[in-house]
């Protein structure tokens, strides 16, 4: 019989075996906290979210469907993902590493070449909210149609905005199996970062 499950964290933990953050609740109470330490008081902290995080919200508050509390809400080729999926960025930078032969330095001398792509890796469920024993199909449709386009896809998150990262590329999508839950399909995404570039081309040689 299939399982009638709507919570997120547990289909999530289900799927990746990895724990989800809490959805973000726009109800919660921004305390000022003071901290005393040996007589100092420290200045109140600001718990106010950064303009990123604020702005994205605001830009798919429009289209997030039922109402639903949104924590990182995330667009993909134009489409909003399904239940604020995870996010998992790996920035790398390309170095070079020389040893010195009879030196007495420790450890090598680094050259910083430059950065390799960025690695991303978004996962997330899909669920049908209308019946517990209907399968997601349009929703795991658009993800796949988003695989297929076969181009650099421009994303939209408050993460990716903060780090500069604009357009990606979908190297690989696993539809991780769901045991005994007939309504949600988990899905991942590794992708790596792409930039827009212009190519100039000059005056070839004269024969």
């Amino acid at each position: 019989m299939p399982t009638l499950n709507f919570d997120i964290t547990t289909l999530f933990q289900q799927a990746f075996g990895i724990g989800r953050g809490k959805p973000y609740d726009k109800d919660q109470v921004q305390e000022q906290r003071i901290m005393q330490v040996d007589g100092y008081t420290a200045p109140a902290l600001d718990d106010e979210e950064g303009t990123e995080f604020v702005d994205m919200r605001n830009v798919v508050k429009a289209s997030t469907p039922y109402g639903q509390q949104i924590f990182m809400p995330m667009r993909l080729g134009g489409i909003l993902l399904p239940n604020e999926p995870s996010l998992n960025i790996q920035m790398v930078n390309r170095i070079v590493k020389t040893s010195l032969t009879g030196s007495t330095r420790k450890g090598t001398v680094k050259e910083l070449i430059g950065r390799d792509d960025d690695m991303i890796v978004i996962r997330g469920i899909a669920l049908n909210y209308q019946s517990t024993k209907v399968y997601p199909e349009d929703i795991v449709k658009s993800i796949r149609d988003l695989v297929e386009r076969k181009e650099s896809l421009p994303i939209e998150s408050a993460l990716t905005e903060l780090l500069g990262v604009t357009r990606v590329v979908i190297e690989r999508c696993t539809f991780p199996e769901m045991i005994g839950v007939q309504h949600a399909q988990a899905f991942e995404l590794q992708c790596v970062s792409d930039e827009d570039f212009d190519l100039e081309v000059g005056e070839g040689p004269v024969f």
